[in-house]
């Protein structure tokens, strides 16, 4: 007998939880951002990759601002460039133009093509 009522303990339990909500779950609203290309500009990718620092494993091009230091190196996911399919040991000079959330202000990581101005195969 008290084995059975230490069985029913955790199903009385169970059910008296269940009965005190009132009204169905509502889930949150979807977030939809608003996106604008911000000014373009000018970028030279380098002719390898890098690891990324991210939650998945994956390749990075190597990219800095026209004419700046290599100190100013930063990367963009391999597929983050819409409209770009780059090649290894090729270096490009790229203008492109970020993708802003502008509900945030933030990017989106996303990036658009707008030409390709030069290409050498290193």
């Amino acid at each position: 007998m008290k084995h059975r009522s230490l069985l029913l303990l955790p199903l009385t339990l169970i059910i008296s939880l269940s009965a005190c909500q009132s009204r169905p779950p509502v889930p949150e609203p979807r977030y939809i951002p608003n996106v604008a290309l911000n000014a373009s500009e000018t970028l030279e990718v380098m002719p390898y990759r890098s690891a990324c620092h991210s939650a998945t494993p994956m390749q990075c091009l190597l990219v800095k601002p026209i004419g700046a230091d290599d100190d100013k190196l930063f990367g963009i996911g391999y597929n983050d460039i819409i409209g770009f399919t780059p090649t290894v040991g090729t270096a490009y000079t790229i203008k492109v133009r970020q993708e802003i959330d502008q509900n945030t202000g933030k990017p989106t990581g996303l990036w658009q093509l707008d030409e390709i101005l030069t290409q050498n195969i290193r």
